[in-house]
C-alpha cells in the first residue's frame, strides 16, 4: 500500500511562483502542514514501520525529515523519479509573468496543460513515462510506502495508478496535507 504525500508549503508556494526544480524552504505553515501529515499518518500506520520514498529536492526532503519524527522508517529511499515536473524558464515566474512573456500560452483545454509548453521544460510524456516506472519497480502492494513528492507528480501518479486522466486527477485539486492512500487501482484521499 502507498501513501502519497506531498511537501509542505514553501516560500515559492506561498509568493504565487511555480517552482518545478527549483528550490524553496518550507514556511512556518509547510512545516506545520508537515506534522499534520506525520500525525495522520502515524494513526494510519499505527506504530507499523514503512519504507520512505522520498523525491531529492530540499523540499521534499524537509518534510520527510519532519514525518520521521512521527513514523517508524524502515527503509529510506531518494528516488529522483519523484521529483517535480521540470518548468524550464518558467521556474521562479508568476503566472502573471508568464501570460505576459508568452501571451496566450496559459489558454488549453486544461488547468495544468500549460506546463507542458514551458520553454526547456518536462513533456507531460516524459512525466508520466518516469513515474509509471517508479510506480511498476517499486510494487506498492507489496510492503507499506510512504512517497514524499510534489504536486504535479503526486496528480500524475494518481493519475496512472487508478487509470484516470490527469485533467480528472487535477480537477480534484491537491493539498499540502492530504495523504492519498493508493492501493489495487483504487485511491483514497484520508
Amino acid at each position: 500500500m502507498l501513501y502519497l504525500v506531498r511537501h509542505g508549503q514553501t516560500e515559492l508556494n506561498w509568493a504565487g511562483r511555480m517552482q518545478g526544480r527549483t528550490d524553496s524552504k518550507l514556511t512556518e505553515r509547510g512545516q506545520q502542514q508537515a506534522r499534520v501529515v506525520g500525525e495522520k499518518l502515524k494513526a494510519l500506520l499505527g506504530g507499523q514501520s514503512a519504507e520512505l520514498w522520498v523525491s531529492p529536492l530540499g523540499r521534499a526532503q524537509e518534510t520527510a525529515s519532519i514525518l520521521r519524527d512521527y513514523i517508524s522508517v524502515s527503509k529510506i529511499n531518494n528516488d529522483e523519479r519523484l521529483a517535480e515536473i521540470s518548468l524550464g524558464d518558467w521556474e521562479g515566474m508568476t503566472m502573471e509573468d508568464i501570460e505576459f512573456t508568452h501571451p496566450g500560452v496559459l489558454d488549453g483545454s486544461g488547468r495544468f496543460d500549460w506546463a507542458y509548453r514551458a520553454p526547456g521544460g518536462e513533456s507531460e510524456s516524459a512525466l508520466l513515462e518516469r513515474l509509471e516506472e517508479w510506480l511498476r519497480e517499486t510494487d506498492i502492494d507489496r510492503a507499506r510506502i510512504v512517497a514524499v513528492s510534489h504536486g504535479w507528480a503526486g496528480m500524475a501518479l494518481r493519475s496512472i495508478h487508478a487509470r484516470s486522466s490527469f485533467a480528472e486527477v487535477s480537477a480534484k485539486g491537491d493539498s499540502h496535507e492530504a495523504v492519498f492512500e493508493l492501493s489495487n487501482g483504487v485511491i483514497r484521499e484520508l
